[in-house]
């Protein structure tokens, strides 16, 4: 389990990027952290994923605070895919993937089971026959799965995802979303996502951490809390925007 317990963290002096944060996520659970730009959503992942100077004992995993672990062990636990990138060198996607599996070798190369490993995260995101492909020649949402197979190859317990979809066209938006779901839905992973999309959150069901300026503003599940007016709200729009532009009930909830 993921428990975050009233972290705060300031970049600079007096000035708070997340204040008193707090929720658990479980084994199984698909969590959406929605809010604005600047709310602290990539500031929340990189806190759990222990890369800030948190203050102790305000990040647990596993029962065990974040600081207490070796970074070389909370691999095993957390996995992370970050923003989209188009990559620079020309990798072949098999071996994008087998970097996942590094955390899991103590020294000397890859083994057998490495590469099989490698093989099965791609079966399981459905690009297979990509394995030989050169990772830059891909499409924007053929590189996003290339990552996320990545991140499964390292068998973490988390994974968490910091707005998997961003820069991406809306086919293949919906290419990585379909794999998530079905993902969480057929083997149970377990998602820490961030998002500016609402209707993502609603897709992907599970519960909604709302954000802004650093703090919680509603936890629970998506279905009831992405509403309309509740996004309008957090993101300062105007009531009746969203139905005036035509996006309710379509991509919100209409509760």
């Amino acid at each position: 389990m993921i428990d975050v317990k009233g972290l705060s963290f300031a970049y600079r002096r007096h000035t708070p990027t997340l204040m008193d944060v707090s929720f658990q996520l479980g084994p199984g659970d698909i969590l959406s952290i929605l809010g604005p730009n600047g709310c602290g959503k990539t500031t929340l992942l990189k806190s759990i994923l222990g890369f800030l100077p948190i203050n102790p004992k305000t990040v647990f995993i596993n029962s065990h605070p974040v600081e207490s672990y070796p970074r070389s062990f909370l691999a095993k636990i957390l996995a992370y895919v970050p923003q989209f990138h188009g990559g620079v060198f020309p990798f072949k996607v098999l071996d994008m993937v087998m970097m996942g599996r590094t955390a899991r070798r103590k020294w000397g190369g890859f083994d057998r089971q490495d590469i099989q490993k490698a093989h099965q995260a791609l079966e399981r995101v459905g690009i297979s026959s990509l394995a030989n492909q050169t990772f830059t020649e891909l499409s924007g949402g053929q590189k996003q799965l290339v990552i996320i197979a990545r991140a499964l190859a390292q068998s973490s317990q988390f994974i968490l995802m910091d707005e998997p979809t961003s820069g991406l066209d809306l086919s293949n938006q919906t290419m990585v979303l379909r794999t998530m779901k079905r993902l969480h839905e057929t083997e149970g992973l377990t998602f820490l996502m961030t998002t500016h999309h609402p209707e993502q959150a609603l897709y992907l069901g599970g519960q909604v951490l709302m954000m802004r300026a650093g703090r919680v503003v509603s936890l629970g599940a998506a279905r009831l809390l992405t509403t309309a007016a509740a996004v309008e709200d957090l993101y300062g729009l105007e009531a009746g925007l969203l139905e005036s532009m035509g996006l309710v009930p379509a991509c919100l909830g209409n509760a």
